[in-house]
């Protein structure tokens, strides 16, 4: 005897028994429209995500590595009312001033050292912590870091340092606020990336598909004729060096370099070569009139 078999609703009818239907229930009836609908929602959710929690993910401040107590330690004002940590290490005269923005996980106060390294080759520097970072206040992302490096460049002018004595520099995601300033402040003498990417989500997706992206580098950098160079570790496995590739080619620039440093990762860069960057970087400096 055949049993009679209904379905209504993810509902199946099978003789006088009631079972739910739980694989249509959950996918939907199979039809050609299903696979786009699919991605379509798996892509909503990613984008989402993305803007919702970009900054979350973007910026990681550690417990600070320095005191307030820090020898030359200055307090800047935004109009925001962030309270930006910042330094200024003055050159020997001639000398070129490096305005440095370090990368995520990290402060100013842990390169101190490095710091007095290119002192010794005569190079002034100007540092300074994002919000949230070190000793400065407020809530990290990408307008409050662009508020911060203002307010520090603004301090070198006050401090009487002229823009073409001026070389920016910026590690990792300090290349972020360090392209938008070069494309705004361009009589500077030129531009140091570290490890840069081309844009924040890019160093995940690789190409530009999802919104709300931060810190576009690589669009910005089209229109930036600065002498330009950049360092990037053959085996970084955070950024991969070909963001850094991407960066110099797309420069309008004549005067630029892309300089490999062969094995090192994103995190051991300075561990690795420290003499080659230094040399490197001083060696840029002292080339730029």
């Amino acid at each position: 005897m055949k049993s009679r078999i209904a379905e209504e609703g993810g509902v199946l009818q099978i003789g006088g028994c009631t079972r739910m239907d739980w694989k249509r229930l959950l996918i939907g009836k199979w039809s050609w429209k299903r696979p786009f609908i699919s991605l379509g929602s798996v892509y909503l959710l990613l984008a989402l995500f993305a803007v919702s929690c970009a900054d979350r993910i973007l910026f990681a401040p550690p417990v600070s590595s320095y005191a307030t107590s820090l020898g030359g330690l200055e307090k800047l004002e935004t109009p925001e009312g962030e309270s930006i940590a910042f330094i200024y290490l003055a050159p020997a005269p001639g000398k070129k001033t490096l305005l440095f923005s370090h990368g995520n996980a990290e402060d100013m106060g842990e390169y101190l050292q490095w710091f007095e390294e290119l002192r010794y080759h005569g190079l002034g520097i100007a540092a300074y912590d994002y919000p949230g970072y070190g000793q400065s206040t407020g809530t990290p992302s990408e307008a409050s870091c662009e508020r911060a490096i203002s307010a520090a460049w603004q301090r070198l002018m006050e401090k009487k340092v002229k823009p073409e004595d001026i070389v920016i520099m910026g590690r990792s995601v300090g290349s972020g606020p360090s392209v938008w300033l070069a494309g705004r402040e361009k009589d500077v003498a030129g531009m140091i990336l570290l490890s840069p990417f081309k844009s924040a989500f890019t160093t995940v997706t690789q190409i530009p598909i999802l919104p709300g992206d931060r810190f576009p580098n690589i669009k910005r950098i089209r229109d930036i004729d600065l002498p330009l160079l950049v360092i990037h570790g053959t085996e970084d496995g955070i950024i991969n060096c070909s963001h850094g590739e991407a960066l110099v080619a797309a420069s309008p620039a004549t005067n630029k370099t892309y300089h490999p440093i062969a094995g090192a990762g994103h995190n051991d860069l300075f561990l690795l070569a420290e003499d080659e960057i230094n040399e490197l970087i001083v060696g840029f400096a002292e080339g730029q009139k």
